[in-house]
């Protein structure tokens, strides 16, 4: 199997912008299509040379991935170190989306000043919803700063499952429940909705 700085060559040689692209063991995913420049002739070039890593062109992860731009790039510094704070398939999606940031701002994934936790968009309206139901103050609990980062939390949890072909537990609570199903059922976007409203709270808060 080919090692990551061979195949990061590679793709620069064929004129594919790495700063797009998340290359693991045995995948290279596109994350922005058009800024990588991965055409089908290049990955068929790509393809010829390293016929055991796999290219995904998979429209979800792109959303994703340019959903957790909006949080990345206005939080991480250059350089700075990232520790994951996650198990297992989310874990792995995490540092999947990180990995591209160790070349557009040469930040290191493991140990670091700045810790990465799972939480998606969902988790942030359950917790708020969370917050009603109890009779607190409604808070935004996974907003990022410049230690703590949320690199899903504009990203619906259908999303990631979608991606992983896996299931995430967004509560255990079943009032709120209840309450996600409803609205995701009868009202239009009202993840986007509350979340701006979520985030005016944590600025004005």
């Amino acid at each position: 199997m080919p090692g990551k700085m061979e195949i990061l060559r590679a793709l620069s040689e064929l004129g594919v912008d790495t700063r797009f692209v998340s290359v693991t063991d045995s995948e290279v995913l596109i994350n922005n299509l058009r800024f990588s420049r991965f055409s089908r002739r290049r990955e068929e070039e790509f393809s010829s040379r390293y016929p055991e890593i796999r290219v995904v062109r998979s429209g979800i992860f792109q959303r994703i991935c340019s959903r957790a731009s909006r949080v990345l790039a206005s939080i991480l510094r250059p350089r700075v170190g990232v520790r994951i704070q996650a198990e297992g398939e989310m874990a792995n999606a995490l540092h999947v989306i990180l990995e591209p940031y160790t070349r557009k701002y040469g930040i290191r994934i493991g140990e670091g000043e700045v810790t990465a936790l799972p939480a998606t968009l969902d988790h942030s309206i359950a917790a708020a919803l969370e917050d009603m139901v109890r009779g607190e103050p409604i808070r935004y609990h996974h907003r990022s700063t410049s230690k703590v980062i949320y690199p899903l939390s504009t990203v619906p949890a259908a999303w990631i499952e979608s991606w992983l072909g896996t299931e995430i537990t967004i509560t255990t609570n079943p009032i709120v429940a209840e309450f996600m199903e409803f609205f995701n059922e009868n009202v239009p976007q009202f993840r986007d909705k509350m979340r701006k409203s979520l985030e005016f709270i944590g600025e004005n808060g």
